[in-house]
């Protein structure tokens, strides 16, 4: 993985909005609100460490929450 890609992740986790713009706790991947909305699945694969599969399960998470 590229250094820039691992960057955005970071800079996602320790960011204070979501990706549907309401506000979120920096560490978690989104707010309340879209975290638990996603299936269980999705939301146990958000606990992978980044370079460990965090990415794909953030995308994931991401395209299912934008439907």
């Amino acid at each position: 993985m590229r250094n820039k890609e691992i960057q955005f992740y970071i800079k996602e986790l320790r960011s204070e909005q979501c990706q549907c713009g309401r506000p979120k706790k920096p560490g978690r991947s989104f707010c309340y609100w879209c975290y638990s909305s996603l299936p269980r699945e999705m939301q146990r694969d958000l606990y992978q460490s980044i370079g460990d599969g965090y990415e794909a399960a953030y995308e994931e998470a991401v395209a299912w929450l934008n439907g």
